[in-house]
């Protein structure tokens, strides 16, 4: 009994050795832990975009802004305004009492504190602008005018001021 137990054993030991390949006559490597591991990839960077600096882009963001109409009622719009570089695009939208609803868009070059440009509107109002920035960047005063001639503004008394949001 004890030969079969044996046998049995060197069997069993036999079959072990091959199933490693442990069976050639070439002495037996182990492989390194970076060959069996599984691949490393680096985790994504997450990257987020900062919304613009009244530091970097004084312009740029969302702007509570009112103006004074020429029949002296005031018009309240949040105006969004982008910047790169010194030009700066922007829309807004507001409700003319007893009228309806408009839409604005803004286009303006910045000239150190000041935005100077033109607006158009969707009942095809179209004229110009200029914008004086606060020390503090937080808020802005203006002037604006319908008008086909820029020169028009110097004289207008029509206002149109804002606070950053």
């Amino acid at each position: 009994m004890r030969k079969t137990l044996v046998l049995i054993l060197a069997g069993t030991l036999c079959v072990m050795l091959a199933a490693s390949g442990c069976t050639g006559s070439a002495p037996a490597t182990t492989p390194s832990p970076a060959a069996t591991a599984a691949p490393v990839e680096s985790p994504a960077i997450a990257t987020t975009t900062a919304p613009p600096s009244p530091e970097t882009l004084p312009w740029a963001g969302t702007w509570n802004s009112t103006w004074l109409e020429k029949d002296g009622n005031s018009t309240v719009s949040i105006l969004h305004l982008a910047q790169a570089g010194t030009d700066v695009t922007g829309n807004y939208r507001y409700t003319y009492p007893g009228v309806g609803n408009f839409t604005g868009s803004l286009n303006a070059t910045v000239q150190g504190n000041t935005l100077v440009g033109t607006y158009a509107e969707s009942d095809d109002d179209t004229g110009f602008f200029v914008f004086e920035l606060s020390e503090n960047k937080r808020s802005f005063t203006g002037r604006w005018v319908h008008a086909v001639n820029k020169s028009e503004l110097a004289g207008s008394a029509l206002t149109w001021n804002g606070v950053r949001e």
